[in-house]
């Protein structure tokens, strides 16, 4: 039985359209690609039929806080203000590369059109790292 995948096999790059964004290396990823089902119960039926719905890709990325510019790297304006207007969000591609020959693994993760709707960053007191957690959705998945 092989070794799994360590975090040291793993390496994310988030591309945006002036090409790499948010460089650097990434403390974890998360994502998940959901069919959400619905249910058909025909006349006469205690067994419903589970039929295909709506395919949503989601994910977290995080890492360390490494930019006072993240708000406009996010979100494509670095001021967000009721009154004024707010651009449409920046789209990336993120891409997550497996590189473990030794295991047998090598590939590569592709989300496409990926929005990242939602910024999280921590602080606390001490000598701990600012944290900053994004997370995603995106249009399309590619395994390569």
């Amino acid at each position: 039985m092989p070794d799994p995948i360590q975090g040291f096999d793993v390496s994310v790059m988030v591309i945006g359209q002036n090409g790499p964004e948010m460089a650097g290396e990434y403390q974890e990823l998360e994502f998940s690609i959901k069919n959400d089902t619905e249910e058909y119960l025909e006349l006469g039926e205690r067994i419903a039929r589970i039929l295909d719905g709506e395919v949503k890709i989601e994910g977290k990325l995080k890492r360390g806080w490494t930019s006072l510019d993240i708000v406009n790297q996010v979100f494509g304006a670095s001021t967000l203000r009721r009154g004024e207007r707010v651009p449409q969000s920046p789209r990336f591609v993120i891409t997550c590369s497996v590189d473990a020959p030794e295991k047998g693994l090598q590939g590569r993760y592709k989300f496409e059109q990926a929005v990242i709707p939602e910024l999280s960053i921590s602080v606390s007191q001490g000598k701990g790292v600012a944290k900053k957690d994004l997370s995603f959705k995106a249009e399309g998945f590619a395994a390569a």
